[in-house]
Parts: structure tokens; sequence; C-alpha cells
């Protein structure tokens, strides 16, 4: 196994950005490194919320289902994602589980140790605060357009809230890496697996979107924007 610099690594983070070498080095006291493997659980619905993760490569899946196996809630973590925010400094269990989509790097933090590095820094406890405020938005906006009554246009918006929240920019063109299927973009957007495909196959033969391996390329995401507008 690879030695990582934590030091070198905590940097990548927002949060982490502009600490004293040495606040980062008092910290890595604190900060453990773990591998999962694709389908493999990090943390479960219920278990004790002992662990707050750093996303090191890779992507994992967050999701809470009902009783009945209907979809409460579902949502992506990408490389340099810290996870998870929901019930920050109230919850004692986690809300949802996180589940492996790719082989993943993570830290992780104990709570206790992360929520009283943000309550003694407030430039942190601000940047965490603005964090969530982006999520909730983005959320209140992915459920507003799932009541859209076109199942195409859900699926269309479903894109756009996948290109903002995975997406990454190459030049005029951005790529969402994680491995999402037909079935996963049916879950986000509320349609069938076969609505999703239809639209996907349309915005290939318009050239909008290329499909290469796991890979969504938008190659025109002016496309998307424009129908958020």
């Amino acid at each position: 196994m690879s030695i990582r610099n934590v030091e070198k690594d905590l940097k990548q983070f927002e949060l982490f950005a502009h600490l004293s070498d040495k606040k980062l080095k008092a910290l890595t006291e604190f900060v453990y490194w773990r591998t999962y493997k694709k389908g493999q659980f990090l943390f479960l619905d219920g278990d004790s919320r002992e662990r707050i993760y750093l996303m090191l490569d890779g992507f994992v899946k967050l999701e809470r289902v009902n009783q009945s196996g209907n979809l409460l809630y579902e949502d992506h973590v990408k490389q340099y994602s810290i996870f998870p925010y929901g019930g920050m400094f109230t919850d004692k269990r986690y809300s949802y589980s996180a589940e492996a989509l790719t082989d993943v790097d993570v830290y992780y933090i104990p709570t206790a140790i992360f929520e009283d590095m943000l309550k003694s820094n407030q430039g942190q406890l601000i940047y965490v605060v603005q964090e969530l405020s982006s999520i909730l938005k983005l959320h209140e906006n992915r459920v507003q357009n799932i009541t859209i009554p076109n199942a195409q246009d859900r699926v269309t918006q479903a894109l756009n809230y996948l290109m903002r929240d995975l997406g990454e920019r190459n030049g005029e063109e951005i790529i969402i890496s994680c491995p999402l299927t037909t079935i996963e973009i049916s879950k986000i957007s509320g349609t069938s697996r076969e609505t999703v495909s239809g639209v996907l196959n349309h915005l290939k033969k318009n050239n909008i979107i290329t499909i290469s391996g796991k890979k969504i390329i938008i190659h025109d995401p002016t496309y998307f924007e424009k129908i958020s507008m």
C-alpha cells in the first residue's frame, strides 16, 4: 500500500486549503485513510454517525429507501467532496447509506473531532453553512423538476442536475465520469428506463452528448443551461 501525504491531500479540499501548516499537522493525528471496493458500503442508514468522510478518489452514492423499497433520497459524491453534511451537530445516526460506485479512496475524521474543529473556526463553519445552502438549493431545483408532467423533460432536467453536480469542465465540454446507468437516471428523473434511453439516444443523434464507456461527455452544455433558465 502506497503512503499518502496527508497534509498535501487535505489542502485539495477548500475547507482545509487556508489552514496553517501547524494546524494541518495537528489535524493529521485524527485523519484515517481507508479504501473501499466497488459495491462496498461505507456506512448504512441507521449506523452510528461516527465518521465524516473526505473523498480522495472515486464516486459514492448516498441513498435512502423506505420499507417498500421506494427511493426517498439519492445523491452522489465526487472527488474532493466532504460527506455527509446532513445532520451536522444534531444527528446521532446516519439517515442514509453510502455505497461505493467505483473503487474509492477516502479519509475519515471522527465526527466529534470534525464538529469541534468547526466550532472553533468561524471561517470553516461559514464554509460548511454555504455548502449546505448550495446542496439544499440544488435539491430544491431537482424536486421541482421531478414534478414536470412531461417525462422526457424530466430526464433532460435530471441530466442538467447531474451536469451541475458531478460534471467536470474539459475545455468547452463537461464530462460526467460517475458511472451512471439508465436505471440510476430513471430513479433521479422519476421516469422509466425506456424513456431515459430514448432521451439519451436523441441527444446523441444531435451531437449534444456522447457516451463513451461509463462517461457522459456533454459537448453543448448551453443546451442544458438554457433549459434551466
